[in-house]
């Protein structure tokens, strides 16, 4: 019978979250409304999406930690840089 490896259930897994958390962003305003908020939930649903694409697709997850964080901070900083943008 067809078994599914460990690697493809985590990637599916993984697939799904993006999936849901894809639709969460694109009805955000519905939930939420406008504002500050809604784009600081937005950039953070980004983060989100960025760390299981860095951990999970690209796995990175155990390879040397200088090149987890080297990505792991460019998906922290540039949202963050964004919602100071926007606040400003």
């Amino acid at each position: 019978m067809f078994t599914i490896q460990e690697t493809t259930k985590k990637a599916l897994i993984s697939w799904l979250w993006l999936i849901v958390l894809t639709f969460l962003s694109a009805y955000l305003d519905r939930f939420i409304g406008y504002g500050w908020l809604v784009v600081s939930t937005a950039l953070f649903v980004v983060f989100l999406k960025g760390q299981q694409i860095i951990d999970i697709f690209m796995e990175l997850k155990h390879a040397p930690r200088f090149w987890r964080m080297l990505l792991l901070s460019y998906v922290l900083l540039i949202p963050l840089i964004l919602t100071l943008i926007y606040l400003i």
